[in-house]
């Protein structure tokens, strides 16, 4: 790729979203692109496959493929390389399937062109899947995309991309909505892939773990340049703009002290539409000089790649630029200790008991007629667990293990088959929806996808002032209250008057909390809260949640699969598989020492922002999740477990008492030292 200059036309005049963008992509290696959301990390894709908005103006430069410039080719050229020589494995699943075929349709048309029969290409797509980690594949083939959870989703489009062997693999965000041990599969997967077919592989993901763990060389992009580039080692380890230290020293994983705030980026990217002069990062760079708004900085070759700033190399060099890698303070202020958080010893605000979810498989006539007696799965069983006031309750596991269930069922979204919730003493499971819309005002839900989840009819203002309007606020000043709840989650009254679509992933959140906030609640369900978010709006909603409870004495249960953030924000934690609790306890005891192998499966397996701290595939739970239809007859993570045993395999271990709000069901729980107990 070489001066890549590209324009989108819009109201609001020309946005220059790519300038003078250059860096090689080097055959059979792996290469990551880093960046906040506005970065144009998802536009480089986009030009590469020839598949950019209409609006969109290509001004200059090349974008070499072999022989070919793949800007100059026509439409019919450019159909022959994408899917066959090209793949990508797009951010959002949902969006990027069809959602009225199953999937043994969609990747049986992938292989179009291929002389295959059709019962090749349905064994081609069943051993796809089941490389990626989707359970039952022979069944699960002919399901639909809204029959598969979001991770679940994301796999299938790995394994719709891998189908054709591609000699280039663009991939937009692929691990966003997985779960660590999947993520972990996915990029041994990936990195399969380049060393069996000599694939090359240009990843785009704000996950500097996963960019360390998979990746060989790395682009930083800044609001539509190139400010560094290297390999991952050289950028790991000895970063040169201020803005890539920055971006590392944001990540919570690279964050050992959980008693403060998360370190954020102060400011915002530059508005594109505007003139622009100097260096693009200078309003946020903490080291920056006069010179720096107004010249434009050198590109500065140093180590194995380049860097564009001006503390380098010319007049405004500094020599004591860059600090050691150990030395990182270059963002934004913790603003001090993260809020004290109340609720110990206090009785709980919501009280989950032995709950149970079952979803039909089949309708009564079918099952009469193939004589199943029992046409029903336990998408939750036996959970019992509570959320004190004041206190985070994360609830963490793999994709498709009933978290979002549990949480839908907990705010009467989802009828349950038996077990009792109580809010504040009252039994509150399957009270009739007069009863229970009152409660409503008292319990909120932020939502997985916070543009999804927002009508794109309806502007800011009325998005956050709709609780109020149904709940019977119409005496108040609607204007005057989405202006209180903007200022709450520091959102520009500006953004009042745009839509969804207008906003970025960190805006639409903010907005989703501030729906959520609208009504004084006193519990919030808070489902994945930083999903798809970069390291520096992540920890921007997450210091402004632990603000909100510490303000208002909020109840959070968090559902994630986030680890390093549970281990910033969470008071305890709950570990689901397979719909059941496995371990629940403080934070910090469950993280040093976790009693269940699941749990330890867990958080050793989070990526590491370290290039040489790349998990060992030993560190991964191996074999597929077992199906909910042939739930395991003991243990659910029996089949999984690398310490199971046969008395594993013959019952279901009981919940024990190992320490005060510490609890496992294990048989053998592991000792400290991370061998199963005798």
């Amino acid at each position: 790729m070489d001066g890549l200059t590209l324009d989108f036309r819009t109201n609001r005049g020309r946005v220059k979203a790519l300038r003078d963008i250059s860096f090689p992509v080097r055959r059979g290696r792996i290469l990551g692109i880093v960046g906040e959301s506005g970065s144009g990390k998802s536009t480089v894709l986009w030009s590469i496959l020839g598949l950019l908005a209409g609006n969109a103006e290509i001004t200059s430069g090349r974008i070499d493929f072999g022989e070919n410039d793949l800007l100059r080719m026509d439409a019919e050229a450019q159909r022959a390389v994408r899917g066959e020589q090209i793949s990508v494995v797009f951010q959002d699943p949902m969006t990027s399937q069809i959602p009225v075929l199953p999937y043994a349709r969609q990747m049986s048309d992938i292989l179009y062109r291929r002389s295959m029969s059709g019962a090749d290409k349905r064994r081609a797509a069943i051993d796809m899947l089941r490389r990626v980690g989707i359970p039952d594949p022979e069944r699960r083939v002919d399901a639909y995309p809204h029959e598969f959870s979001g991770g679940m989703r994301q796999r299938a489009g790995i394994a719709m991309s891998m189908l054709t062997g591609p000699n280039l693999l663009l991939a937009d965000e692929p691990t966003t909505a997985l779960d660590v041990t999947m993520e972990a599969q996915m990029i041994g997967l990936m990195r399969g892939l380049r060393d069996d077919f000599d694939t090359t592989i240009v990843v785009v993901s704000h996950n500097l773990g996963l960019i360390a763990e998979m990746c060989d060389d790395v682009v930083v992009m800044y609001a539509g340049e190139v400010v560094e580039t290297g390999e991952v080692h050289d950028i790991f380890h000895n970063a040169r703009h201020p803005y890539t230290r920055a971006l590392l020293e944001c990540d919570p994983a690279r964050i050992e002290d959980v008693s403060r705030k998360l370190p954020v980026i102060p400011g915002d990217i530059p508005d594109l539409t505007k003139p622009l002069s100097g260096c693009i990062f200078a309003d946020r760079c903490q080291r920056a000089k006069p010179e720096c708004a107004t010249i434009a900085p050198p590109l500065v070759a140093r180590g194995t790649g380049v860097a564009r700033c001006h503390l380098l190399e010319g007049p405004l060099a500094d020599a004591s630029w860059p600090p050691p890698a150990s030395v990182m303070t270059v963002a934004g202020d913790l603003g001090g200790p993260a809020p004290v958080r109340t609720g110990a010893g206090e009785a709980p605000l919501l009280e989950v008991s032995d709950l149970n979810v079952r979803f039909r498989t089949m309708g009564p006539i079918r099952a009469r007629m193939k004589g199943v007696s029992d046409p029903f799965v336990d998408a939750v069983l036996d959970v019992s667990l509570d959320v004190k006031p004041g206190e985070t309750l994360a609830l963490v596991g793999e994709s498709g293990s009933g978290k979002t269930t549990l949480g839908r069922t907990i705010l009467n979204l989802q009828a349950a088959a038996g077990g009792a919730v109580r809010y504040d003493g009252n039994q509150i499971l399957g009270m009739a929806e007069s009863r229970f819309k009152p409660l409503r005002r008292d319990m909120a839900m932020m939502f997985q996808d916070p543009v999804g989840s927002l009508s794109p009819r309806k502007s800011v203002r009325a998005l956050i002032t709709e609780p109020l309007v149904i709940h019977g606020a119409e005496g108040r000043d609607l204007d005057a209250e989405a202006e209180r709840l903007a200022d709450m989650v520091r959102l520009p009254h500006s953004f009042l008057a745009r839509y969804p679509h207008e906003l970025s992933g960190g805006q639409a959140r903010r907005v989703g909390v501030a729906r959520a906030l609208a009504l004084n609640p006193r519990l919030i369900v808070a489902d994945e809260p930083t999903a798809g978010l970069d390291v520096s709006v992540q920890g921007e909603i997450l210091n402004l949640m632990a603000d909100l409870q510490a303000e208002h004495g909020l109840s959070y249960l968090i559902i994630t699969h986030n680890l390093p953030v549970v281990r910033h924000i969470a008071d305890r934690i709950a570990i689901m598989y397979l719909g059941r609790i496995v371990e629940d306890g403080p934070a910090a005891e469950v993280f040093a020492r976790p009693a269940h192998p699941y749990t330890r499966a867990l958080v050793e397996g989070v990526p590491q922002p370290d290039p040489d701290r790349r998990r060992p595939q030993t560190a991964t739970i191996e074999g597929e999740v077992p199906s909910l239809m042939r739930r395991p007859k003991g243990c659910d993570f029996a089949t999984r477990c690398p310490l199971a045993r046969d008395a594993c395999r013959a019952a279901k271990p009981e919940h024990r008492q190992i320490a005060p709000e510490h609890r496992h069901a294990c048989l053998f729980p592991l000792r400290d030292a991370g061998e199963p107990t005798t």
